[in-house]
């Protein structure tokens, strides 16, 4: 059953079959008790589910969870709201005095590194607009869908960042330097359909409706990427343990790489946080929301 902190709101049983609850202040879960699926929804409507540091650390809670607990086989993120993600929460960029950044060791960094290790599977279901950080993060899932609404934008040039969450390596192992860079050195923005053929995402869910804000809808893209999983995966005779299998096999192998990727990145990133040059750049755009 669902770990019950003290900050989660609402906790229900329907049909004895899913527990509905807010975790953290940041995030909607519906744990599907027979298949052991975590539909994690990023909510945060005010921010168009900002990454914040509190998002962060609720999703490093969440996954320590998953992690710990048998019963769980995977992880489904989508978003509350119209949006996937709108990206980190540029109001945060001045919260951390100017040079003694490490990014390591705040709660971006540690989410990083909890994704990077997390042994279960991963899965995106991309309900509307992903920017930065809500990109970054679909090229560490093992499966990853969208609906026709969504688009793709990593606007880190612009903001005087570097490529972060390892995209320096993952995005170009995926869909090669040359789109990579349209992504990342020019800041291109991609739909649906695009996402696909540059293999970001398996495939466009026509039939999800967008347009319904629950994200736990039975037509909603998380609840079918859920059914998706189980039929495809988790129904089968021991499912659970080849989907363990498969995930180290297929994904294990290369996080240790990963990791030094990422703290590399990382470091990089610092260095033009500590020097001022992120922070201006924002100022200079004007950007007051999340663009990250």
């Amino acid at each position: 059953m669902m770990m019950i902190r003290n900050d989660i709101i609402s906790n229900k049983d329907l049909n004895n079959c899913f527990i509905h609850s807010r975790f953290g202040t940041n995030l909607l879960v519906l744990e599907r008790k027979e298949s052991g699926v975590l539909l994690v929804a990023l909510s945060c409507p005010k921010s168009r589910n900002a990454f914040s540091d509190e998002m962060y650390m609720d999703l490093i809670h969440l996954l320590d969870y998953a992690r710990d607990v048998d019963t769980i086989t995977a992880v489904v993120f989508t978003g509350d709201g119209p949006y996937f993600s709108s990206g980190a929460n540029l109001k945060e960029l001045d919260n951390v005095q100017k040079d003694q950044r490490n990014t390591l060791e705040l709660p971006s960094g540690k989410f990083m590194m909890a994704i990077l290790s997390f042994p279960k599977i991963l899965a995106a279901a991309v309900n509307g607009p992903a920017i930065g950080i809500g990109v970054t993060l679909l090229f560490h899932c093992d499966l990853c869908y969208c609906t026709p609404n969504a688009t793709f934008w990593i606007p880190f040039t612009r903001l005087a960042l570097v490529p972060e969450f390892c995209s320096s390596a993952t995005i170009i192992e995926t869909i090669g330097l040359a789109k990579a860079n349209e992504l990342l050195l020019l800041g291109q923005k991609i739909d649906a359909n695009t996402a696909v053929q540059w293999n970001i995402c398996s495939k466009v869910i026509e039939n999800s409706n967008s347009s319904i804000d629950d994200p736990f809808h039975s037509s909603s893209i998380g609840i079918q990427v859920c059914e998706h999983i189980e039929k495809n995966l988790l129904s089968y005779p021991f499912g659970k343990e080849s989907s363990t299998i498969f995930v180290k096999f297929l994904r294990g192998k290369r996080q240790e790489r990963l990791r030094e990727v990422c703290k590399e990145e990382l470091l990089k990133l610092d260095e033009r946080f500590n020097r001022g040059d992120c922070l201006e750049a924002a100022r200079h755009l004007n950007f007051g929301k999340s663009k990250l």
